[in-house]
């Protein structure tokens, strides 16, 4: 992915990949219309996406991936990743997702050549940010480390708090989970989803 200057002070913009959805949704031979009924995302956003010009939730990458049959982690993929030696991504190049409520960023650092069996992420979290996701199969297990603030998680009939330096583990497999921080300060947590 190209690289993105900052100023200082300025946020840095999230990158572009509704190019590889366009190239995905051509190479499965659907049509917008047909890729809106499948996903449940309508087509007018869909255009927006694929055109780069609006900022999917995480909702919404999750259903458009669902419906081609793909990980969110494979849009990010850059093309011209070294396979020997040491690659670089820039902090800017990081594929980042937000949470329904707008208050959550899902930083994907993982690879993709492990997608299938172990996710990791930075994951943020302004005041009062709650992340909902749903079950991700039998035998999954989230590990939430809380570097700054503290976040809870409802997962499994039980709710846990954790502050900096302190690790929540939970099951995944079944229902829902939630992430949430109750407090007045963003926080900041390392995530790795086991597969």
């Amino acid at each position: 992915m190209p690289q993105q200057t900052k100023e200082p002070g300025m946020a840095i913009a999230p990158p572009k990949f509704g190019g590889e959805i366009l190239r995905a949704r051509k190479d499965a031979g659907l049509s917008l219309d047909e890729l809106a009924r499948r996903s449940g995302v309508s087509k007018s956003i869909l255009s927006q996406i694929e055109r780069d010009s609006t900022n999917p939730t995480i909702a919404t990458v999750w259903r458009i991936c669902a419906a081609l049959e793909r990980t969110p982690e494979s849009f990010f993929r850059s093309g011209d990743e070294e396979r020997s030696g040491v690659a670089l991504l820039s902090s800017n190049a990081t594929p980042e997702i937000q949470s329904e409520d707008g208050r959550c960023r899902l930083r994907i650092l993982g690879a993709i050549e492990t997608v299938e069996r172990v996710q990791w992420y930075e994951f943020l979290a302004e005041a009062g940010g709650t992340l909902v996701s749903s079950a991700h199969g039998a035998g999954s297990v989230e590990h939430l480390t809380v570097i700054s603030g503290t976040l809870s998680v409802v997962a499994n009939g039980d709710i846990k708090t954790a502050g900096p330096g302190e690790t929540l583990r939970y099951a995944t497999a079944h229902g829902d989970h939630v992430i949430r921080n109750n407090d007045t300060q963003p926080a900041r947590a390392l995530m790795v989803c086991v597969l």
